[in-house]
């Protein structure tokens, strides 16, 4: 068992760049630890996306911003990986859960979870892609952790569609994180309880502000969405894939590029090192 508590979970995530990432092991698991007793066992499976230190920072703002939890109250996990905050969606005392994923692989993963955690299965998990499934429902609180890059360079996606490794992760796991990010907010609407909230995770290198104004341009100037930032960290610079360590080069070239054109944020230190930002967002009806 691989702990992911405190400090230890930050040891694979924020290994240098120049460093290859440790194997990925079929069936190895790993803990996940929220807070107030909160704990998610994870199998790890190549292909599906692992929680993160960011998954684990928004799962346990869930935790602080959660409380006692109403009966009835329904909650959805949009993009749900390995299923991870679905289940602790579930320990927090939501008794209505769905999730969905675009990714077969992993719902069935997040099935298996959750046999793991539980002695019964009581979630849905739903093959589709962000709403695809459970758009006839309205739900109290929404998660979502979307990708947190923008589309690759020309030069960056040759490189990547030629890494034909069976353990490597797809592109939209990481990339293309504004165009999900927009289709998002203009669906969200359709199932959000008009006192819900979504919580969303959005990572600087997405161009935050870009998306956020083109939202508001995309409605005309009134959207029906209000949000607040409401927690944010910083995370030094990591590839979730080995296969994608070989073109750490193309991959900051591309971040540098975009800063300059006020289409990605982050900070350096002194000695080059980047550091990008992590902020949780709540969305809401707009009065």
């Amino acid at each position: 068992m691989e702990g992911l508590i405190d400090n230890a979970w930050m040891v694979e995530r924020l290994l240098p760049l120049q460093q290859t990432p440790p194997k990925q092991f079929i069936g190895a698991s790993l803990s996940a630890y929220f807070g107030l007793g909160h704990c998610v066992e994870l199998k790890r499976n190549p292909g599906v996306f692992e929680v993160s230190p960011a998954g684990l920072a928004l799962g346990a703002y869930l935790v602080k911003s959660t409380g006692n939890v109403k009966s009835g109250l329904r909650f959805l996990d949009v993009g749900t990986g390995s299923g991870v905050h679905a289940l602790l969606a579930r320990q927090l005392g939501y008794e209505y859960v769905r999730a969905t994923d675009i990714c077969e692989r992993s719902v069935l993963l997040a099935r298996q979870n959750e046999r793991n955690n539980f002695v019964d299965e009581c979630i849905s998990f739903e093959v589709g892609d962000l709403f695809e499934g459970v758009s006839d429902f309205l739900f109290d609180r929404v998660v979502f952790n979307p990708p947190g890059w923008r589309a690759p360079s020309d030069e960056l996606m040759l490189g990547l569609h030629g890494v034909n490794a069976p353990t490597a992760m797809p592109l939209r796991t990481m990339f293309y994180g504004d165009e999900v990010l927009l289709r998002f907010l203009h669906l969200l609407p359709r199932v959000l309880d008009r006192g819900g909230v979504a919580l969303v995770g959005l990572n600087s290198l997405v161009g935050i502000r870009d998306v956020l104004q083109r939202y508001k341009l995309e409605c005309n100037g009134v959207p029906p969405l209000n949000y607040r930032l409401v927690e944010r960290h910083a995370f030094p610079l990591f590839l979730y894939d080995a296969e994608w360590s070989r073109f750490s080069g193309l991959i900051l070239n591309c971040f540098q590029s975009l800063r300059q054109r006020g289409l990605a944020a982050y900070s350096t230190d002194s000695e080059g090192n980047m550091y990008w930002s992590y902020e949780i967002v709540e969305f809401f009806h707009a009065p």
